[in-house]
């Protein structure tokens, strides 16, 4: 566990200066969880991906994470070109790119760069706490810029990983070439650090397969981040959304009403019974990151009588590699009046996150010798 926690902060390398331009992470667990269907699709192993807020069109690869910005899912019309883009950033998974850039920075002696994979800077949590944890999480855009440049010879690899799963797959590629065409051109940001020449382009065109219609959850989200999807009623949906107007008799051809009131929820709709439709979506979405919104929904509304389930997560290896997991637990035995617990947790949490007076204060709060054996086997610090 402890490895798995230090590699999870690595992908978020989380080193924010005050004064640094940074990348936001959206945590969206539908955007997530479309993903863990899209890798299904492609018969390819299950990652983590995630949304970064961003207006420039960009995908990269941090750790064994792929980011892609919000500009990127505006710009794009078929999901295609969506499925073909997450290929490429699969392949530099695939072979092992980024872990081999890091071994090249280590050995360039570059130690500035190599740990400052390992600081920890800012998490923000939301103001409104029923609306859930905030996911305000941030990349530092330099060091991501420098550790996301591949070489030619790994953008070939990554670009050749693509063609074949688009082979295999029959995905259309008339948009996909259009959109590298015009962003080379226009110097746009996505494979800005990519080898730029037209032998990339001619290999997919010699690709010629039908194009399929997208998927519902495509335009949902694409709706949700860009309101320009092919399904006006989408579009129209997030437009009064922002705006504060939700009808919860509202009902979409294919989508899941639990989903369309977590979007509701999201933007501090009151939802009448959304404690039992909050379970059902979990039935039907699996994201750890919707689990920890969960728990925090159950604490601030102190439905006590559902803390059972709060016990029964507690391990989850998903869950355990949230950022939020430390804190939502200390705020949980907190609640429960287990001061211990609760004082442990949050030591850890505040270690984290480098916040020093937060983490004396309640790292000197609690005795070790008090904390359960299995407790004190998943803790990053003791």
């Amino acid at each position: 566990m402890k490895i798995n926690i230090k590699f999870f902060f690595i992908t978020f390398l989380i080193c924010i200066l005050k004064n640094s331009y940074s990348y936001e992470i959206i945590r969206d667990p539908i955007f997530e969880d479309y993903f863990t269907d899209v890798s299904k699709d492609l018969n390819l192993n299950n990652i983590n991906v995630y949304l970064i807020k961003d207006k420039s069109a960009n995908a990269f690869v941090i750790n064994s994470h792929i980011y892609f910005t919000t500009g990127l899912l505006e710009l794009i019309n078929k999901e295609e070109t969506l499925k073909a883009i997450y290929l490429h950033e699969y392949g530099h998974i695939f072979k092992n790119h980024f872990q081999s850039k890091i071994i090249k920075i280590h050995q360039s002696n570059n130690t500035n760069t190599f740990y400052s994979l390992f600081s920890v800077g800012l998490a923000v949590l939301a103001g409104n706490a029923n609306v859930g944890i905030s996911s305000s999480i941030s990349l530092n855009a330099g060091l991501v810029n420098e550790l996301s440049k591949y070489s030619v010879n790994f953008e070939i690899e990554a670009d050749n990983f693509m063609i074949d799963n688009i082979k295999k797959n029959k995905l259309n590629t008339l948009e996909l070439i259009s959109f590298l065409s015009e962003l080379s051109e226009s110097g746009k940001n996505y494979f800005r650090t990519h080898p730029r020449n037209t032998e990339r382009v001619n290999n997919l065109k010699q690709l010629n397969y039908e194009s399929s219609e997208n998927s519902i959850k495509f335009e949902w989200i694409k709706s949700k981040y860009s309101n320009n999807s092919n399904n006006n009623s989408f579009n129209n949906f997030f437009k009064k959304l922002d705006k504060g107007i939700f009808d919860q008799k509202e009902n979409f051809n294919k989508i899941n009403k639990e989903l369309v009131y977590y979007e509701a929820f999201k933007k501090g709709v009151l939802i009448d019974n959304w404690e039992k439709e909050f379970q059902t979506l979990l039935t039907i979405n699996n994201n750890s990151f919707l689990k920890i919104e969960y728990i925090n929904y159950l604490l601030e509304n102190n439905l006590s009588e559902k803390y059972y389930i709060i016990d029964e997560l507690k391990f989850d290896k998903k869950l355990m590699n949230e950022y939020f997991y430390y804190y939502i637990y200390g705020k949980y035995y907190n609640k429960v009046n287990k001061n211990n617990l609760s004082n442990f947790y949050f030591c850890q949490y505040y270690k984290v996150i480098d916040s020093k007076n937060k983490a004396d204060f309640f790292c000197k709060k609690y005795d070790i010798k008090d904390i359960p054996t299995l407790d004190k086997s998943y803790a990053i610090f003791k």
